[in-house]
């Protein structure tokens, strides 16, 4: 399938966690990477859904499931996308 010059796609993450050294190093990339247009738009929207989970610190020594949200939430922001968080594990 083709696609325009002008069409955009989205990108769907889903997850609980980030385990990574650095949400900025992430950011940094993804900004390089998906470079806004002369309109200012990104090729690519970035939507993201996370998952409630336990918060674990023992393991990482750092709250990943709130990482997760963070990186999540400027991502999607920076990206034209959305990001939907559930809150908790029974309807």
């Amino acid at each position: 399938m083709a696609t325009s010059p002008t069409s955009r796609g989205s990108l769907y993450v889903c997850g609980d966690e980030f385990t990574g050294e650095s949400i900025d190093r992430v950011l940094e990339t993804v900004d390089r990477l998906n470079r806004p247009d002369e309109t200012g738009q990104r090729k690519v929207r970035i939507h993201a859904i996370g998952f409630p989970t336990i918060f674990s610190q023992a393991r990482y020594g750092e709250n990943t499931g709130v990482r997760f949200a963070t990186l999540m939430r400027l991502l999607c922001e920076r990206n034209g996308g959305a990001f939907v968080a559930l809150n908790s594990l029974t309807p």
